[in-house]
């Protein structure tokens, strides 16, 4: 199996030009990155694979361990374990490998990356014997061998603006982590030890499923990315010559295999979690000057995080606190009133307690509604949260929404949280995609080497759905080929196609 990497062209011409020019006859498997995504355009990967059958049994290679081989304990220990000792050899590997971007372009998947058939083989194994060589490959396999992973960072019991503010070293180095594990499974394709490889990929799976353990959003932003670039090295294995069929392992797979509803649910209650202020406003006995300043305490820290979510200088923290609470103390007094409170009662509130309680109350409504996109399908959350945004962008208390923040905590919260339900969705599409290509090898092993027309021809196992719209894959057969669209439609800001085609010595 090859990855080629063709010379970018350096004009429209040139572009015209090489689509006419013939192709000629595939010799071998590969893969071939024929463009990048631009202006409306897909990127564009061009399969060349041998047909493959159902291997007998048919989950001989899995993706993921099976329970009965793990054995009881957490793996965190052992992934910090192997994070110390990477560091040294991650050191001197970047020094000797240096040139040219050598170890990027050994564990990358796209145009830039070296093809399988050029990887020096011997530099590579030098490589990953610097990186995740013995002592760190020890501790990766206990660490992926374990049922558990806690990262105990504790950040469920931080309250205060240091609770967004944990460090995530750790959680990063497992990228630097990952990125040796890839080259070492494009050393091990390179070498035909295809058994070997899958193992390695079972590793750096279980790695992104880990690593998305902490109720973190970035944290599952980063298993994500992690399991993507799997999908690479496994789009790989798929065109390599005579490579088993996949596609058992992938439906195997935990479904879904990063869930970030659990760390969406956390970061949903990161308002009172941040802001303490907020917390059980209602009931909870403060004198008026105590309220008063933790009222400004708290605008400062926002205004703080704001800034620096935005690189801008915060403004004077005791002005802006005043400007806002003119402007929203009698609307927040107005809407408890219209909630149930005694009138007489929030008269006798500090204007710090009236903020407080209405917070609360409007930042619950928006995180609950927040969290119920993550269950229902997206391509109804893609509507409603589009809703949801509106109304949010409208609740600054300076417009006339009747739902409006008097504190901007939700407007700074909830953005991401469009962001990562798509990059989830966006795995999840591509482990479908990768499902519907080795359901057409599988076809091919079963019909001499041809393509089906249609998806529905397929009756040898079932077709996945697109996860993106609940409805059957773009696909469809162009002479030799078969094209599978993945487009930005679905709601992605992804934008790919596969042209598949059987090899001519399998024919």
């Amino acid at each position: 199996m090859n990855v080629l990497r063709p010379k970018r062209p350096r004009s429209a011409a040139l572009l015209c030009l090489m689509a006419v020019l013939p192709l000629g006859p595939p010799a071998r498997a590969q893969v071939t990155f024929i463009s990048d995504e631009s202006e409306g355009h897909p990127a564009v990967v061009r399969l060349t694979v041998t047909p493959a059958a159902a291997t007998a049994p048919v989950l001989k290679h899995r993706l993921f361990a099976r329970d009965i081989d793990m054995k009881s304990g957490n793996a965190a220990p052992f992934y910090y374990r192997a994070q110390i000792a990477f560091r040294r050899g991650r050191d001197a590997s970047r020094k000797e490998f240096s040139e040219d971007n050598e170890l990027s372009r050994w564990y990358t998947f796209d145009r830039d990356a070296t093809p399988l058939s050029q990887l020096p083989l011997e530099r590579v194994q030098r490589a990953v014997d610097m990186t995740i060589g013995e002592t760190v490959g020890r501790e990766l396999a206990e660490a992926v061998s374990r049922r558990d992973c806690d990262w105990q960072t504790g950040i469920q019991d931080i309250r205060g603006p240091e609770a967004i503010t944990i460090p995530l070293d750790g959680f990063q180095q497992n990228r630097e982590l990952s990125r040796m594990l890839l080259m070492k499974i494009r050393l091990e394709l390179a070498r035909g030890k295809y058994d070997e490889a899958i193992g390695t990929m079972r590793t750096n799976y279980r790695l992104a499923r880990d690593t998305s353990r902490e109720p973190l959003l970035v944290c599952g932003l980063i298993g994500v990315g992690l399991a993507n670039v799997t999908n690479g090295t496994l789009l790989e294995l798929i065109a390599a010559p005579d490579s088993p069929n996949m596609y058992w392992a992938l439906t195997c797979l935990p479904h879904p295999l990063i869930d970030m509803r659990p760390a969406v649910h956390f970061e949903n209650n990161f308002a009172p979690r941040i802001f303490p202020f907020i917390q059980n406003a209602a009931t909870t006995d403060r004198s008026p000057e105590e309220w008063n300043r933790l009222y400004k305490q708290t605008f400062s820290d926002l205004t703080r995080w704001g800034a620096s979510q935005t690189r801008k200088p915060s403004p004077d923290a005791d002005l802006g606190a005043t400007t806002l609470a003119l402007l929203g103390y009698p609307f927040a007094k107005s809407k408890l009133i219209e909630l149930g409170f005694d009138p007489a009662e929030v008269e006798r509130m500090a204007i710090g307690q009236v903020m407080a309680i209405y917070s609360e109350r409007i930042c619950q409504q928006f995180a609950d509604e927040s969290e119920t996109m993550w269950h229902i399908p997206y391509w109804e959350m893609r509507k409603r949260f589009a809703e949801l945004d509106q109304r949010l962008r409208n609740s600054n208390v300076l417009h006339g929404a009747e739902n409006r923040e008097v504190l901007p905590i939700m407007q700074q919260l909830l953005p991401a949280m469009q962001s990562a339900r798509e990059a989830h969705v966006r795995l999840e599409r591509e482990l479908a995609a990768l499902r519907v290509i080795e359901a057409l090898r599988l076809y091919a092993a079963n019909h001499n080497g041809k393509l089906p027309e249609q998806l529905d021809f397929i009756t040898e196992v079932p077709i996945p759905t697109n996860p993106a719209t609940g409805q059957p894959f773009a696909y469809r057969l162009e002479g030799e080929f078969g094209i599978l669209e993945l487009p930005r439609s679905d709601g992605m800001r992804y934008n790919r196609r596969f042209e598949i085609r059987i090899a001519e010595k399998a024919r």
